[in-house]
Order: C-alpha cells, then structure tokens, then sequence
C-alpha cells in the first residue's frame, strides 16, 4: 500500500472518528415543583434517547452548581411553571403552549420554559413518575430542537411538529423524524432562522 494511500486512509479514519464523538449538551434545568427523583431520570433518559442520534450527549445540570471550568458544546437553560406532581388536583395552566424558547431581535436564545400544569392536565389523573418525566423530556427536547437547529420552524411529523397530543406525550415511542435530526446536527448549526414569529413549543 502506498504512503498516499495510507496518508488518505488515515485523514478519513480520524474524520469518521471526529464525527462519531458526541457533543456534550449541558441542559440546566431550574427547580421544578413537585418533580421527584423517578420523574426526572425518566425525563433525563427520554432526553438522552431522543438527542442521541442528533449526536448529542445530555448532562442535566443544577444551575446552582455550575462551574467555569465545565467546558460543553452546547448548554441551555431550562424552567418550569406550574407543579410537575401527578397527586392531587391540577393546577390552572398559566400558558396555552406546552413551552416555548425565548427569541430576542430575531435570534433564538438558549432558554426555554415548560409548563408543567399543562402537560399534567394533558396526562390525566395519577399519571406514574415515569410517564410525566418521559412526556417533559418530549417537550424540552422540542425546545431544544429549535435551540440546537436555530430555526422557529416546525416539521409535519415527530417531536419537532408544531403541537403534541395527549398521545404524543404517552405513545412508548415518540421520536424526531430523519429531517430534524438532521437539522440539529453541526453542519446545520450555521444555518441562520428560518421564518419569524412565536416558537409554538407543543
């Protein structure tokens, strides 16, 4: 084999490797009421699986806890209105939209905000932890969709469509389509907004 050749097979070699590596995303997520532990692994995991094949390897964060020295690829800042708690009765939504992604002059910013009174009067009475962590993963994954692609666009199908069902958030599989995927990884983070107006976030 020719040094050439070998030279070519390397540069190919480290390109594939660079391109496997996962970027960390940093996602610190504000207290939310009434949460408990299960709910949020369960929402922690249902993150991870959505954003994996985007190439994305999520850290929930404490804001408290944050650091300079922590290095990642991409962070964002999450908060939540409402309790998170399928016990008891459920709250006044204080929002018509299961969340939405701050946008100022024109550019989308790395916050985001989930309505978690919404989302449990969409999950009905005494939903399992792990139902309401996997539904607020679907919608902050959504939210980060928009931040990561960095577009108010929406897709006719999956979790980058405009609004979610009730089915949506409990279906065993909900996932983003190919497109969006697509949209979120590093050779579209360039790519400036798309359209204008108001995140739909549901």
């Amino acid at each position: 084999m020719s040094l050439t050749l070998r030279a070519m097979l390397l540069v190919l070699f480290v390109s594939l490797c660079a391109e496997a590596q996962p970027r960390t995303l940093a996602v610190y997520a504000g207290s939310a009421q009434a949460l408990n532990a299960e709910a949020r692994l369960a929402m922690h995991g249902e993150l991870q699986r959505l954003l994996a094949p985007a190439g994305f390897e999520v850290v929930l964060k404490n804001p408290a806890e944050h650091q300079s020295s922590e290095d990642f690829e991409l962070i964002v800042v999450a908060s939540f209105n409402g309790s998170c708690s399928g016990a008891g009765p459920t709250a006044k939504p204080v929002a018509t939209t299961l969340g939405d992604t701050s946008i100022a002059d024109g550019h989308i910013l790395p916050f985001f905000r989930v309505d978690c009174s919404l989302i449990m009067q969409m999950l009905g009475p005494q939903p399992d932890p792990s139902a309401i962590g996997k539904a607020l993963g679907r919608v902050m994954a959504h939210e980060i969709y928009h931040i990561a692609a960095r577009t108010t666009n929406h897709h006719d199908t999956g979790v980058a469509k405009a609004a979610f069902s009730a089915r949506d958030l409990t279906t065993p599989r909900f996932d983003f389509d190919s497109w969006s995927l697509e949209r979120m990884r590093p050779a579209s983070m360039a790519r400036s907004i798309e359209g204008s107006g108001d995140v739909a976030g549901r």
